[in-house]
Formats: structure tokens, sequence, C-alpha cells
């Protein structure tokens, strides 16, 4: 075994994870890391954690950003960052972007191949209810009740799109990966193992691209029996990247004992050869994440989720809650029939309407974020 070329394998693959740490940084550092920053963090962490909307209290954040001196701009990338968290998995396929005139020509017509594909799954999943179905499922043999509960993002009007696309990003380009090693078990010439890599992927990834933006709306199960809440779109992950990540250790560390020891029986003369497939299949999985991103999740996946839940009410009529925390208690609070949505959410109070209501309070500057 030549142990030069595999400590050069090994740091191929380490890239990837090694460019994620300066990228990090200075995400962080465009998010903002003065004490400014923080103390609006921090606004924003305890009107999440109360269970209230951002909505609710946008005049008391736009109150507070004002006081600290953030502009809109940094306001909504905080908020964004706070509501779609991002780390290390997410700043992996960064360069992705840098080297994407390079792969583009690979992964663009997968793109193109994905979207009428993306489209049947859409019909078969949302148009002919097979999702809900498979809810209908789950909840029979879990014994869960399925239920509504507001989302703390919910209504809110500044969200930056691209941070919320990086945040749905490694899903579909894991998948990439994935069918890529999987096709590599079949005793398959290296043209053919891409070819199939490409059918899988665009199997799963279509799948996966419609499941996600079904579930990712305010429906949850209530597991009364465990004590929990669960939302529909946490299960989905929980089954989804359990599978994909451990799944995708095993696979890399087996295909690399085999190019190690029994390099006859792949396509690849050197564990080097491999580690660079695996970067470039991963890179070209992130281009064409993008073009799902763009090309159907900002289109359609509003759509899709509403289309969705709009079938699970018509089903299943569920009741919508808030989930309320004030200081060490929490509770959930009856808000109507999910149905009811849009006309309980105008029931919020804005901040022209709390302060020219009776109060007993002699001024009323702006509403208070709540203390936690």
């Amino acid at each position: 075994m030549d142990a030069s070329a595999l400590l050069w394998s090994v740091g191929i693959l380490a890239l990837p994870l090694i460019a994620a740490v300066p990228v990090s940084a200075l995400f962080k550092s465009w998010l903002g890391n003065k004490a400014s920053h923080a103390r609006y963090r921090e606004a924003v962490r305890r009107v999440l954690n109360s269970g209230s909307t951002l909505r609710k209290y946008r005049s008391a954040l736009d109150e507070e950003a004002r006081i600290n001196q953030i502009d809109k701009d940094r306001q909504t990338r905080i908020e964004t960052a706070m509501l779609y968290p991002l780390n290390i998995v997410h700043f992996m396929f960064v360069p992705a972007a840098i080297l994407s005139p390079a792969i583009t020509f690979i992964a663009f017509p997968v793109g193109l191949l994905i979207y009428p594909v993306i489209t049947l799954f859409e019909m078969i999943l949302i148009r002919f209810r097979a999702l809900l179905s498979i809810l209908a499922i789950v909840k029979r043999v879990t014994d869960w009740q399925v239920i509504g509960v507001r989302p703390p993002g919910e209504g809110s009007k500044r969200l930056d799109p691209v941070l919320v696309s990086v945040h749905r990003l490694p899903t579909p380009v894991l998948l990439g990966l994935f069918a890529y090693l999987v096709a590599l078990y079949l005793p398959l010439e290296f043209q053919w193992t891409i070819i199939t890599t490409i059918l899988i992927y665009v199997i799963l990834a279509s799948f996966t691209s419609v499941l996600s933006a079904a579930v990712s709306g305010p429906l949850v199960f209530a597991a009364t029996a465990e004590r929990r809440m669960i939302t529909l779109e946490s299960y989905v992950k929980e089954r989804i990247q359990p599978i994909v990540g451990v799944g995708l250790v095993a696979l890399v560390i087996r295909q690399m004992i085999m190019v190690v020891r029994t390099p006859q029986f792949t396509p690849f003369d050197s564990p080097v050869q491999f580690s660079l497939s695996v970067i470039t299949v991963l890179y070209s999985a992130a281009i064409v994440g993008l073009v799902i991103e763009f090309a159907y999740n900002r289109r359609r996946g509003d759509f899709v989720g509403s289309e969705f839940v709009k079938a699970v009410i018509d089903d299943m009529d569920p009741e919508l809650y808030a989930y309320v925390r004030k200081g060490g208690e929490m509770s959930l609070i009856s808000l109507g029939r999910l149905g009811e949505m849009e006309e309980t959410i105008e029931d919020d109070l804005s901040f022209e309407e709390i302060a020219s209501a009776p109060s007993a309070m002699s001024v009323i500057n702006r509403p208070d974020i709540p203390e936690i």
C-alpha cells in the first residue's frame, strides 16, 4: 500500500471541511460580531423562545434595531440566520460557487433532467394525495395526533432568500454523493456508474425536494405518550439525515479500503483518484442543488406547502395552537382550527393598535420584547 497516496486522498477528502472553517468565520463577521449585534440577537432570541412570532413583535424589534444602530439589511440577515441556522456542513458547499464555471457543464444537464421528474413527484405526492395517505398511515401506526403550531417566522417579511436557500442545500447535495457511492457498489463500467448515479440522484432529489417543501409548514405531530411535539419537517429530517449521513461515512470508508486493497475491482487506480471523484461529485451536486433551489423551491415551494396543508385540513381538520413560554411555564394555547389560521393571524395587535388601546400605563412607547 502506498502510504503517501492514502494520506493525499484523505487530505483531498478533508478539503471541503478545511475550507469551511474560514468561510464560517467570514459568515459570522458578515452577520455581525459587535456588541450591538449581540444585543439585537438576544432580543430576537427572547421573542422566539417566548413562542410568539417575529411579526407580532416587529415594531419592538425594529425599535431595538434602531437603538443599536442596525440597518435593515443586517437586521434581516440576523433574523434569517436565527430562523434558518447554518453550520459547518452548509459552508462545505460554498467552494462550489467558486468552482461553478468549471463544473456547471456537468451539473446543469442533470438539473434540467430533474425538473420534469420533480413535477411528476409533485403530481403523485400532492395532487394525487399520496403524501396525505402516508401521513395517515404514520398517524395510525404511531397513534400521534396531527396539529398545527404557529411557526416562529410566520408572517415575517424580512428573510434573506439566499440564506434560506443555503439552509436547504445539504440534503440534495449529500444525496448526490450518496447516489454515487451506492452506484460504485454495482459491477459496472465507470461511464455506466455515472449514468446510474444520475438516475438514482434524480429520483432521490426529486422525491425529497417535493417532500421537504410539503412539510415545511405549521404541521406538527403531537406525541402525547412521549411528552413531545415533532414538526413534520423535523420528522422527515430525522428519517433522511441519519441514513444519508451514516451511510456516506460507511460507503466512503468501504470504497477507500477497496481501492487500496483491490484496485482491480474498482474504476480507480489509486485512492487519490477516488477522492478527486468524490470532490467532483460533491461540488457538482451542490450546483444541482442550487438549480433545484432556484428553479423549483423558490417558485413552487410555498405553493406545494400550502396545497399539502389544505389537503390535511380537508382530511383531518387539525387544531391550531400557539406554543407559549412565559417565565418557567410553557403551555399550548388553542387558536381555533388550522383552517382559520389566516383569520387568527389578523387578530394579532399591531404596534399602532397596542399604542392606541386603553391601558393602565400612562405612556406606551413600544411593545415590550418578552422576558424569558
